[in-house]
């Protein structure tokens, strides 16, 4: 999560979809940083607007630049699942080695919170902050580019940051299990089709 008071952005980090990378170029920018979950960095928006509804005293809510990324579910929840066979995770509940992908998608994505719909940290229920740009995690660079010039920040090249291990791709899957992704995962994929993209 980065907060600019002096840029007047803000950055939801999503999870697997190059918040790293992105918190590496803007953190420099940004007044506000945590790169770590246990301290927020993956706090929603609702959260965010909660925590820090004190900026309105410096920079007016609507003034904000409201940044994050969105990532195709089936390559979201790959990437979850992939990066849970890391050895940092053996013997603890997110491992996700020995879990066959229907295991995953039936037992680890229904007790995790970092498998539910990436769309609900978009939104802020308080009504403070609205999204003014979603990115697309598979057109990444060149959208990023793009804010980049948005926020006045100069040229900033992403760097490769915590990559999943390639333990499952999209071809491995089955068309039901595509299927049952996407049905599961409607709302996300309404979120990529109708996504706010600022000037």
């Amino acid at each position: 999560m980065l907060l600019s008071l002096s840029r007047k952005f803000i950055f939801v980090a999503n999870l697997k979809s190059a918040s790293s990378a992105i918190e590496a170029v803007l953190g420099p920018k940004a007044e506000i940083r945590f790169s770590q979950t246990q301290f927020g960095k993956h706090d929603g928006l609702s959260v965010i607007s909660q925590k820090y509804s004190w900026v309105k005293r410096y920079v007016p809510y609507e003034e904000f630049c409201v940044l994050s990324v969105v990532r195709d579910p089936v390559d979201y929840l790959l990437s979850l699942y992939n990066s849970h066979h890391k050895p940092d995770f053996d013997g603890k509940p997110h491992s996700t080695k020995g879990l066959s992908f229907d295991d995953f998608l039936e037992t680890w994505c229904g007790r995790s919170w970092q498998a539910r719909p990436q769309h609900l940290r978009f939104v802020d229920s308080h009504g403070r902050f609205k999204l003014s740009h979603l990115l697309r995690f598979e057109n990444l660079e060149a959208e990023f580019a793009a804010i980049c010039k948005t926020l006045r920040v100069g040229r900033l090249e992403l760097p490769h940051r915590n990559p999943s291990p390639a333990v499952l791709t999209r071809q491995d899957l089955s068309a039901s299990q595509i299927a049952t992704v996407r049905e599961r995962y409607a709302e996300d994929y309404a979120w990529i089709d109708r996504r706010p993209q600022s000037p």
